[in-house]
């Protein structure tokens, strides 16, 4: 847990150090997590909804593509969650973006044996300025990664994640 958060740290603010313009903020919203589960064809999935917040850095590589590394905390159904998602942003207009990346996510719970803790995903999304510090996004996350550690008993395991939220650059 401490590797990982440094790892975090490391991303977020070790990208300051490139030659762009960076901003940092705060982000926070509604987040929705679907649990689904498959095995020999038949597949359950049971959804729970809650909230995130976290930090958010913006670099601007050029004045089409930005780099937005974030580490967000969610919590849904007394479940608690950390992503690391790194996006790449890229400007269609001045106002809106479309973000797409890699996301870990990190459930910060004791899980069961044969349950990893740890997923990747796939996200994507959009954000759009509000005005020039404020700015609303909305992302989902495809989980890439199998929860369930032993293979051999054929089941599958993963979380989807919707995220809907309001955010401020300083």
């Amino acid at each position: 847990m401490k590797k990982l958060m440094l790892m975090a740290a490391f991303a977020v603010f070790g990208l300051a150090n490139v030659n762009a313009q960076s901003q940092f903020g705060v982000i926070a919203g509604y987040t929705n997590i679907s649990e689904k589960a498959s095995y020999d064809g038949v597949s359950a999935s049971q959804a729970e909804s809650g909230f995130f917040v976290g930090v958010v850095g913006d670099f601007t590589l050029s004045e089409k593509f930005h780099i937005q590394p974030e580490v967000l905390y969610a919590n849904a159904s007394e479940t608690n969650f950390l992503y690391i998602p790194i996006l790449a942003k890229f400007m269609v207009s001045e106002e809106f973006g479309v973000l797409a990346g890699p996301q870990a996510n990190l459930i910060l719970e004791d899980m069961p044996n044969g349950v990893n803790s740890l997923g990747v995903d796939l996200t994507f999304g959009g954000n759009y300025k509000i005005t020039q510090n404020f700015f609303v996004e909305a992302r989902y996350g495809f989980e890439m990664t199998n929860r369930v550690s032993d293979s051999s008993l054929g089941v599958k395991g993963r979380f989807n994640t919707l995220q809907v939220g309001l955010g401020y650059l300083f």
